[in-house]
């Protein structure tokens, strides 16, 4: 991949040269064909290009097997039409291709068609905010060896296949690569979790399948933000803190069941020290309000009803048993 190679090449800080290293470490073959296309449209000049490229990555369309016009035709009867194949070779295929590069403009790289974004994206990399451009819209990280590549590619997930009308995505595109046909049959070099309290993933799952399936659940439950709840990824973090958990099998019944954890967070002490107050019936005049402890008030009675205070000292958590459990032996 020699664009890869001209990446390292471009003139850069050392922290945006870190950036770049690190996140080219772990760029999924999919990821790979987007950055071609995109860095053969528009060179990129310096690192602060490249950076941007790389986080604009999600904006692009790529559709595969598709690495001329008659493929792309028939990509796009396979994949957007209910036309029979039995009628493809009534199709001038060539033409057809044409015509969906016409409505879809993008670029061919290796056996794929890169489509561009309808409208072109705003930089998300100002040269000064480098700490905020995070690579973060990912659940499991895979890299994957075969026979046919013995020195591995990577698989990004969550794979969204089946919700894009059955367009091949992560894990159709790595496979290919990879010359096979179902993700048994690779071998599994390395594997990162975007939860940082997840351990060693080579060490908990005997089947790939068994820990891609996992991975694409965690992958649509951090999309979903837990349907909306408020404050998910807060409460989430902190009830995998709370239960001391290593393992994706557990992260994700702890994802099914969160409903079940109460945080209060260190900015939120006051209103729950408030609220208790109020349906005891007790009022603090607001000549006193500011001699009343309500934070200190509020930690103690969180204490008191089986709450603790997370590592990172971000709030205070409880699950629901402990929680009822301290109230028995209270009242």
């Amino acid at each position: 991949m020699n664009y890869i190679e001209r990446l390292n090449t471009l003139p850069a800080t050392a922290q945006e040269k870190a950036w770049l290293e690190e996140r080219l470490a772990t760029l999924s073959e999919k990821e790979a064909l987007v950055l071609g296309a995109a860095m053969l449209r528009s060179p990129p000049e310096s690192a602060a290009d490249a950076i941007n490229h790389l986080l604009r990555l999600g904006d692009y369309e790529v559709c595969c097997p598709a690495g001329n016009y008659e493929e792309l035709g028939r990509f796009y009867l396979r994949s957007e039409t209910t036309i029979s194949e039995s009628l493809y070779p009534f199709t001038d295929l060539n033409r057809l291709g044409r015509n969906y590069e016409d409505a879809h403009p993008g670029l061919f790289v290796d056996n794929a068609y890169v489509c561009y974004p309808i409208e072109e994206p705003d930089l998300c990399y100002n040269g000064a905010n480098l700490a905020s451009c995070v690579d973060n819209d990912w659940s499991v990280k895979l890299k994957l060896a075969s026979r046919h590549a013995p020195d591995g590619v990577w698989l990004r997930l969550p794979d969204y296949e089946e919700l894009n009308d059955g367009k091949p995505d992560e894990i159709r595109i790595a496979l290919d690569t990879l010359g096979v046909e179902h993700i048994d049959e690779c071998t599994l070099l390395e594997a990162k979790c975007i939860l940082p309290e997840i351990g060693d993933l080579t060490q908990q799952y005997d089947r790939i399948s068994d820990l891609v399936y996992d991975g694409q659940n965690l992958g649509f439950v951090l999309d979903e933000r837990g349907q909306g709840m408020h404050n998910f990824l807060e409460l989430y973090a902190a009830a995998l803190e709370y239960e001391d958990c290593s393992r994706l099998s557990a992260a994700l019944d702890i994802a099914e069941n969160l409903n079940r954890y109460d945080l209060v967070p260190m900015s939120g002490l006051w209103e729950y020290a408030e609220k208790d107050l109020k349906s005891q019936g007790i009022s603090i005049p607001e000549l006193a309000q500011s001699t009343f402890g309500f934070e200190e008030y509020a930690v103690e009675l969180l204490e008191e009803r089986g709450f603790s205070l997370s590592r990172n000292g971000s709030g205070y958590i409880c699950k629901e048993q402990s929680q009822r459990f301290s109230e028995m032996s209270m009242e």
